[in-house]
């Protein structure tokens, strides 16, 4: 394994053979360096660096972000933009719960890469809330599903789109928490 360095500045770690004159986060001189050693075994610290999870979780953190937008913009502009708005808007509902089940499983398998367990505080109240937005997700497929997406349905999606959002945001709040957080071993 090549040997790594650390960043005092930022807490940029590299390998110390990448290393130029200047840290490539933070531009401070190659002196602000210090030795690291990287706490995880191997096997673990290949896994997580294949950062499965942080790349699950983009797909529904966009489409949840995306559908009340385009719906209150169908709701508002012209009618030959309506159609394809609501129609890109309706297939996003329809795909969005599925994408929530790899954001998931890999949410799990990277809580026990890196803690060793799932039940930490802040996993915990991830697994809440990854299943809150689960299911509000599931609660407007199925709206959209029964009773399809006229005028009176189109307000309820864009809150419980709304209330989806607030689950992106604090999930990301608190992924980016323990982002660098990892027990030794």
């Amino acid at each position: 394994m090549n040997a790594l360095v650390r960043c005092k500045a930022c807490g940029y770690i590299m390998e110390e053979r990448k290393l130029k004159d200047v840290c490539p986060a933070c531009r401070v001189p190659r002196k602000a360096f210090e030795p690291y050693k990287d706490p995880l075994s191997p096997a673990r610290s290949r896994l997580l660096n294949i950062h499965l999870h942080p790349i699950a979780v983009h797909f529904p953190q966009a489409f949840a972000s995306i559908i009340p937008v385009l719906l209150a913009a169908g709701w508002l502009l012209p009618v030959p933009f309506t159609n394809e708005l609501i129609i890109t808007a309706l297939v996003l509902l329809y795909i969005l719960p599925f994408t929530i089940v790899p954001a998931i499983v890999t949410g799990l398998l990277d809580g026990k890469l890196r803690f060793k367990s799932i039940k930490p505080q802040i996993l915990v109240k991830k697994i809440i809330l990854g299943t809150l937005f689960f299911l509000l997700t599931i609660t407007e497929a199925a709206i959209v599903c029964s009773m399809g997406l006229s005028d009176s349905v189109i307000p309820w999606i864009i809150f419980i789109g709304i209330l989806c959002i607030g689950c992106v945001v604090i999930l990301g709040n608190l992924g980016s928490s323990v982002a660098e957080s990892k027990l030794p071993g």
